[in-house]
């Protein structure tokens, strides 16, 4: 194994995944694929990382990341609504209220995207200590972990092994997927001529909701 960096292996599968991006109020859209702060999230929950841990979270960013479309199928929409039926006195927290005045709003429907029957790979590289801390993590999660949002739990081991390069960690997630050929590569890249799309997906600060960008190439 490289003395200097090893490669984690993720397999995202799930009925439903979401992962949200420019998500505004009542509508909660989802990328096409699985962003940084998502994944993570994801990691956070899995070594038990508090969302103020700024320190642990800044660790956990240095690791790259390259993204495996490895099936994309289609989209759901899904309505929920919020403060419906509540009873004013008993639950008057859980009832929306208006930003001007302060009285009761009624129920707001909320709309919700997901991707349908999606598989993503991903490939995590960095130190080894850290990449094994990280895959240890994974098979044994503190906390639960789920695809974006609580709703869309795994239907399979997100931990596929640590590798000794990115090739070899990307054979182990087309044979657990079954995929011969993928479908869309999202990899980072240092400098702006290099990429095709900026996101403002790194996580800085999870309780603060502070974000910074980064470029990629998606292809």
């Amino acid at each position: 194994m490289n003395e200097t960096n090893a490669c984690l292996a993720l397999y995202l599968d799930a009925p439903l995944q979401s992962w949200g991006y420019q998500s505004r109020f009542d509508r909660r859209t989802t990328l096409s694929y699985p962003t940084r702060s998502g994944l993570m999230g994801l990691l956070c929950a899995a070594m038990g990382v508090d969302r103020v841990d700024t320190g642990e979270l800044d660790r956990l960013c240095a690791l790259r990341m390259t993204v495996y479309a490895l099936k994309e199928s289609g989209r759901l929409m899904d309505f929920h609504t919020v403060g419906g039926g509540y009873d004013s006195k008993a639950r008057s927290q859980s009832i929306p209220r208006t930003a001007e005045t302060g009285k009761p709003k009624g129920t707001v429907v909320t709309h919700r995207e997901y991707l349908q029957d999606s598989r993503f790979g991903v490939v995590l590289t960095g130190e080894p200590a850290l990449i094994r801390e990280v895959g240890a993590a994974l098979e044994d999660p503190c906390w639960g972990v789920w695809l974006g949002r609580k709703p869309c739990v795994p239907a399979s081991p997100i931990f596929q092994g640590v590798f000794p390069d990115p090739d070899s960690a990307l054979a182990r997630l087309k044979e657990i997927s079954r995929c011969d050929a993928v479908q869309r590569e999202v990899h980072e890249v240092d400098s702006f001529e290099d990429g095709n799309d900026t996101l403002m997906d790194v996580p800085l600060d999870f309780a603060r909701r502070r974000f910074a960008p980064r470029r990629v190439d998606v292809g």
